[in-house]
């Protein structure tokens, strides 16, 4: 090889190789408590990241969100890195959307997954909302619940395809979570109060009749809740759920900020603390229930000292 040849020859990005070395060696097994989906987010997910410029990007994102984590000397240098590969990622797959198809479905679907993470991993601001902001739905939330016909149009292509494991471990988890709702008497339920009291006070009927199906959805996310005495493990699965089958009259009554619907908002957030020890979820929990506590009137305050207890924030 001349000199000509090596003055000539490319250089190495070294800080993508670092993002992705780091990815697959560290991030993706902190994204599920199972070991074959640990895997299946190590090898399948990077695999589509070759296929698919954008899901390259969102594993790059997320793991520099990671590494900024726990290596503060380089902190702004990494979060800075996130914040760019995530929005160029979020133009290609949103693009991809508004032309979907058999080919790039799975692509697709695996970024609005990848953004999730990337959304609760983002450093926070003090008045983040996480579902919804001040006009609309949160973007990400926006993203996510789009790809949700994917699965309803093409599911032989994703269960048949590299993330086929993923799709036939969510089935099991639904047929699991629908099988102790059966079993489940709906008094027993941590929501059974919550649902009694909005059920009595609530003048709005229309909004009463969304109120108790956003506690019904819920109640997927608690029937596997640790001391619900039906026993089984609880899996990040199990948390955003709701968020995934949540309806939008639901959503907008919370962007309103309604007393009714931050106080079911409440009881998510105690979901969420079962996540607390996912460096991607740690804090979310407490800083949501401060932001509720604090946006109720004193009365809707005693109903939600059962989520203050479980998620153990001590009102100031």
């Amino acid at each position: 090889m001349s000199l000509h040849d090596v003055q000539s020859t490319p250089g190495l990005n070294l800080l993508d190789l670092e993002l992705l070395h780091n990815y697959t060696t560290s991030t993706a097994n902190t994204l599920h408590t199972d070991p074959a989906m640990k895997t299946l987010w190590k090898i399948n997910v990077p695999q589509l990241g070759f296929q698919y410029d954008f899901v390259m990007r969102g594993i790059l994102a997320l793991s520099a969100l990671h590494l900024a984590r726990y290596r503060p000397e380089k902190k702004e240098l990494y979060n800075s890195q996130a914040m760019l590969q995530h929005q160029i990622g979020l133009r290609q797959a949103t693009n991809a959307l508004t032309e979907i198809n058999e080919e790039n479905c799975t692509g697709v679907y695996i970024f609005s997954a990848l953004t999730l993470f990337f959304t609760v991993a983002t450093p926070r601001k003090p008045g983040d909302f996480l579902l919804v902001g001040d006009n609309s739905i949160a973007d990400w939330l926006a993203l996510v619940k789009g790809t949700s016909f994917i699965v309803e149009t093409s599911p032989k292509i994703l269960f048949n395809g590299s993330l086929g494991p993923m799709f036939s471990a969510g089935r099991r988890r639904y047929e699991l979570r629908e099988k102790l709702l059966a079993e489940e008497a709906p008094e027993d339920s941590p929501l059974a109060e919550l649902h009694q009291l909005i059920n009595r006070s609530t003048v709005d009927r229309q909004d009463v009749t969304i109120y108790l199906a956003a506690i019904d959805s819920l109640r997927k996310s608690f029937v596997t809740y640790p001391g619900s005495g039906q026993g089984p493990t609880f899996e990040p699965a199990d948390v955003f759920i709701w968020v995934f089958e949540g309806n939008h009259s639901f959503l907008e009554l919370l962007r309103q900020r309604t007393q009714e619907s931050l106080c079911i908002f409440s009881y998510f957030c105690v979901s969420l603390r079962r996540l607390d020890s996912c460096w991607w979820m740690e804090g979310w929990a407490t800083h949501l229930i401060a932001r509720i506590y604090h946006l109720l009137d004193e009365e809707h305050r005693l109903w939600i000292r059962w989520p203050i207890e479980e998620i153990g924030w001590i009102p100031s």
